[in-house]
């Protein structure tokens, strides 16, 4: 009888099996023992924790995991649970990292858990509390993210906390630029870009948001609407990798306003930003009035963005009509030669008072046909250094400039290498206007900074070469063919 019912219960036992399959192993049960802190493990001598806190791995983004999900093959009835135990494959989850972690290359390898501990998942996401970007508690937070990325990056980290973008970060605005907002993107070393795909990638990057900033009207937001149009923005959507953008002016991590007394692009330290590679340029502006007198603090002083203009050559501040008229200038003239920039600061009378100095109008009332040197001789030709090789940023200061009538009216003038309209008429009227354009000295090819006249000079002059070089090649290949039939005619007269 007692055997009859153990049959019957084994059979019980075995049906409910089949319907019921085994449960597997239980968070709660690895946890039972691993959530003890005393745990642990003795690898080569050294103790390894195998403590995991139950209450922060049930607020990570892994808490709906199987613990055996990541640890497989384990025997949770053995100890040690598996002999060897081989690295969790995040990869088998996170396929593709290398999409969103471009600036770690590092971690694109095996399991992403190989290479040193400050470049692996592990590393960067712990094991057991990995949490949400979203979550406020995260280290990958947008707020929290300069100091877990400056745990490694130091330099970066003092630098970026210096930075416009930080502050925003301090005033917890989700939408501006952090760490991981531009390093995601393939704008850092180490891609399979050109160095001159990077540096477009790197000017999408910035003008995505500030271009976007044009809804603020800001100054800066309308000046960047026509970089791609500036000197600068032409060289890099040309192809020149030496060519400037963002990062490269205003720094990479240490974004600062101009009017930051710190920051590379604030007036007394923009020049040294131009300067890296506009040498010799930045050189002249050094010597000269105006950068001498910036030197000295004078915050009207001139500067290379004041000129120039930051992102593209902006629009002079409004100068009234009467300078214009009362000079006999002509407005256009002016705006075409660059004259339209000394004009708005040297017709200021309240400026020109406060340093001592004579209006436009009245330094210049000694000079006759004021119209007519106005559209024959630029500022800097009078004002500028006249000794070779005309530095044209070299600004003089009054007592150095030229002033004299015969400096200019004679036929040894100093100035004469610099008056390049007064020559080309004076080579128009003795050669005639054909051939007075022809030897006109103004332009040789590499002698001028307009990239478009350069490229243009340099495909003609290739056309013209080909085509003598086609020419010769015909003229000898024809020849070469008439010679062989003449010397066959002949042999077959002579053997006839």
């Amino acid at each position: 009888m007692i055997v009859k019912i153990l049959k019957i219960y084994v059979i019980l036992i075995f049906l409910i099996c089949l319907v019921y399959p085994l449960k597997p192993q239980d968070n709660d049960e690895c946890l039972a023992c691993h959530n003890d802190p005393s745990q642990y493990k003795e690898v080569r001598g050294k103790k390894i924790s195998l403590y995991v806190n139950d209450k922060q791995f049930y607020q990570s983004v892994h808490k709906g995991l199987k613990c055996i999900r990541c640890h497989q093959g384990f025997d949770p009835y053995e100890i040690p649970h598996k002999p060897v135990i081989e690295p969790i494959n995040c990869k088998n989850c996170h396929k593709n990292p290398e999409k969103t972690h471009l600036f770690h290359p590092q971690i694109f390898k095996a399991t992403g858990l190989e290479g040193a501990p400050d470049v692996n998942c592990k590393g960067c996401h712990n094991y057991h509390y990995t949490q949400s970007p979203k979550n406020p508690n995260s280290k990958f937070h947008f707020s929290n993210l300069t100091n877990s990325c400056g745990d490694c990056h130091k330099q970066q980290k003092l630098e970026f906390q210096k930075s416009e973008h930080y502050k925003f970060i301090r005033a917890d605005n989700p939408n501006t630029p952090h760490c991981l907002y531009c390093h995601t993107h393939p704008i850092t070393k180490g891609t399979k870009l050109s160095l001159n795909e990077l540096k477009v990638k790197q000017m999408d990057l910035c003008l995505s948001c500030h271009l976007a900033d044009t809804v603020s009207k800001s100054r800066f937001a309308r000046t960047l609407m026509d970089f791609d149009k500036s000197v600068h923005g032409q060289a890099i959507l040309k192809g020149i990798p030496e060519a400037p953008v963002c990062s490269d002016c205003h720094s990479v991590h240490q974004v600062q306003k101009a009017d930051d007394p710190e920051s590379i692009i604030n007036k007394f330290n923009v020049s040294n930003v131009c300067g890296k590679c506009h040498i010799s340029i930045a050189h002249e502006y050094g010597s000269s009035i105006h950068g001498v007198s910036l030197k000295k603090g004078n915050e009207d002083a001139p500067y290379c963005t004041y000129c120039h203009g930051e992102h593209n050559i902006k629009s002079v501040d409004f100068i009234p009509e009467r300078v214009f008229t009362r000079n006999h200038i002509n407005k256009l003239i002016a705006q075409r030669t660059g004259m339209i920039y000394c004009v708005g600061c040297h017709s200021d009378e309240a400026l020109s008072r406060k340093y001592n100095l004579n209006t436009i109008e009245e330094a210049h009332k000694w000079l006759t046909h004021q119209a007519k040197h106005w559209e024959t001789v630029r500022c800097i030709d009078c004002h500028s250094s006249y000794l070779p090789p005309n530095l044209s940023h070299n600004i003089l200061p009054p007592d150095k400039t030229v002033k004299k009538c015969e400096e200019c009216h004679s036929k040894n003038s100093i100035l004469m290498t610099k008056l390049y309209k007064h020559e080309k008429v004076q080579s128009r009227q003795k050669y005639g206007f054909i051939n007075g354009t022809l030897l006109s000295d103004a332009y040789v090819i590499g002698t001028t900074r307009n990239v478009f006249l350069e490229s243009i000079s340099i495909i003609i002059f290739g056309i013209i070469l080909a085509v003598l070089a086609l020419h010769g090649f015909l003229r000898w290949y024809f020849n070469k063919a008439t010679v062989t039939i003449t010397k066959t005619e002949t042999k077959e007269e002579n053997e006839a």
